[in-house]
């Protein structure tokens, strides 16, 4: 038989562990500010049966008053059936709940001038987004071809099992902000019930061309991330 006192211990232990398991609660997937993890400084990940979703946010860093924001975006399909990919499955969601669709290919072309940059430093960063897909497959995709070479759209992608897609993607500028406000990238197809998310946020970055006192300052001169030369 146990004593009154070893059984008043056990009852506390008891209320503390149910204390301590309502205080650790999951994410609200409907409000944006719990960010997911890192997959490196500027690759936020969801990982999941069915898929994995990176966003990286190397070169929407250094975006300023440009009219657009570059994404890089990774869908690797873990799920058995197969995702047909368009410019509808993505999203991207602000703070206040916000939703833009990916801007139009023709209008980035005439009105952003980034194209080939962002181009480059989505190839260096695919040096992290690799980590852990050396046995899927590649799809090729194409939603924003380059403004200085001919090369075709590629903006219907089929993505069977055991395979992933990456690109740049753009959007709109959010209305909430676009430093350091928590964002979100929706990724739905069909046969996926409920979109997968990663939730981000794009810090502002000096770039070599600007100076510390220019941080805040909306009519700064472009800044001009540093790239890595390309290996021969």
């Amino acid at each position: 038989m146990k004593h009154p006192r070893m059984r008043m211990q056990v009852g506390a232990v008891c209320l503390l562990t149910a204390v301590a398991a309502c205080t650790t609660l999951p994410r609200n997937p409907d409000v944006a500010g719990s960010f997911s993890d890192k997959l490196s400084p500027y690759n936020y990940k969801e990982e999941g049966s069915i898929a994995r979703l990176v966003v990286g946010v190397e070169a929407a860093r250094f975006i300023r008053s440009e009219p657009y924001v570059p994404l890089f975006a990774q869908v690797v399909n873990r799920s058995k059936m197969t995702f047909h990919i368009t410019r509808e499955s993505f999203t991207l969601e602000d703070s206040l709940g916000r939703q833009y669709a990916m801007a139009p290919m023709r209008e980035v072309a005439e009105n952003y001038q980034r194209l080939d940059l962002d181009r480059r430093l989505f190839r260096q960063n695919t040096q992290f987004t690799a980590a852990g897909i050396s046995v899927f497959t590649l799809i090729s995709s194409n939603f924003y071809p380059s403004s200085s070479r001919t090369s075709l759209v590629v903006d219907h992608v089929t993505l069977p099992p055991a395979s992933f897609m990456e690109d740049v993607l753009y959007f709109p500028i959010p209305e909430s902000g676009l430093n350091g406000t928590p964002l979100r990238l929706l990724f739905k197809v069909q046969g996926i019930e409920e979109p997968i998310q990663v939730v981000f946020q794009v810090p502002k970055t000096l770039g070599i061309m600007e100076k510390e006192g220019d941080r805040d300052s909306t009519r700064s001169a472009p800044p001009v991330p540093e790239v890595q030369p390309q290996q021969p």
